[in-house]
């Protein structure tokens, strides 16, 4: 009960302190559909707009996960945090309250995006829409747990920043959100490994479900791979969390 009460606060207070700074709404949307406008426009491709979306509702959800990830460092340098970590409560529910709260506001974030799909001809049926709110959240979720990995060994916020944009976009980029996902050698086995293009993936069978979508990963490849990875990056930060707290100790 501690575990889930200690989470559910956090994510709270996550989630409200978000929407109390709406510069960080209108920057994380205003730039995915400034990316969009600009090369679904300028790229003289047919029907580029419509391929280009789902990496723009994914764009949208990267933006929120640096700016929600960065609260973790400011968190720090204020003692909230430290406040926090002498309750009786375990790491990982501090961890898992951050981490959650970050993944709901990216998801909300690049749902809010979804009506301007229906002009690049996107339709909604439920299966699908359901499997593609499951990879936005899951998608979320892993970034968010990276980006709280990262914020836990950087002291610097504009230091975090750098970092994050140097290794989020250009994942984001080779993930097939803004070319077709293939290519030979290394960067083949980048495009495999990576988390985002899952994320797209996932996204883009949810907007055209009747689209031949054969060379696109299925949704239950997409949804295994974003929560091992998801997992895999909250018990690191746990682990890194614990640690940190072990070492103050000694």
């Amino acid at each position: 009960m501690n575990f889930w009460m200690a989470v559910y606060t956090l994510w709270l207070r996550e989630v409200v302190r978000f929407y109390r700074q709406p510069s960080r709404v209108v920057g994380a949307v205003g730039t995915a559909l400034l990316f969009w406008l600009v090369l679904g426009n300028g790229i003289p491709v047919a029907n580029y707009r419509a391929y280009f979306f789902p990496g723009t509702i994914v764009m949208s959800v990267l933006f929120t996960c640096i700016f929600s990830n960065a609260s973790v460092i400011e968190d720090r340098q204020a003692g909230f945090l430290q406040s926090v970590m002498v309750a009786p409560v375990t790491r990982g529910a501090i961890v898992m309250g951050k981490i959650l709260g970050g993944a709901t506001l990216s998801t909300l974030q690049g749902l809010i995006l979804l009506p301007v799909a229906l002009t690049v001809g996107a339709t909604f049926q439920f299966l699908p829409f359901t499997g593609l709110v499951l990879s936005l959240f899951l998608l979320s979720f892993v970034l968010n747990a990276m980006g709280f990995w990262l914020a836990w060994k950087i002291e610097s916020t504009p230091g975090f920043h750098t970092i994050m944009n140097m290794v989020l976009l250009p994942m984001w980029m080779a993930s097939g959100a803004i070319f077709a996902a293939s290519g030979t050698g290394w960067m083949r086995f980048f495009m495999q490994v990576n988390p985002f293009t899952y994320g797209v993936a996932g996204v883009r069978r949810g907007l055209f479900p009747d689209t031949d979508l054969a060379a696109v990963p299925g949704l239950p490849l997409c949804l295994s791979i974003l929560l091992a990875t998801g997992l895999f990056f909250y018990f690191l930060s746990a682990w890194a969390v614990e640690k940190t707290n072990e070492g103050k100790t000694k």
